[in-house]
């Protein structure tokens, strides 16, 4: 399961470190990560892409548990579904004149 994930956090000494512990120590492995400093420079906005085999709801809550974090958006990327057709018909279409 892919999960993205937007955090907000206070940027305090070891912020991101512990948000990242709580990430693996859940089952979900790091794929891809972006941080930016607000403009007043007392928050980090974190974008996560993460992969695991888990339930993605329990690390929401576990990171919501966090002192550094202000707020977790979670989104799922779950497998698309094809499309099967049945009741093929092999009838000849007829010619259109």
């Amino acid at each position: 399961m892919k999960v993205f994930m937007q955090l907000s956090l206070f940027n305090r000494e070891g912020g991101l470190e512990r948000v990242l512990g709580v990430v693996r120590l859940r089952g979900f492995q790091v794929m891809e990560m972006a941080a930016h400093q607000n403009a007043q420079g007392n928050a980090l906005d974190v974008t996560l892409k993460l992969q695991g085999q888990r339930e993605s709801d329990n690390l929401k809550q576990q990171l919501n548990k966090l002192y550094d974090v202000e707020k977790v958006e979670m989104f799922t990327m779950a497998p698309a579904k094809s499309a099967v057709m049945t009741n093929f018909s092999q009838q000849p279409m007829a010619a259109a004149g």
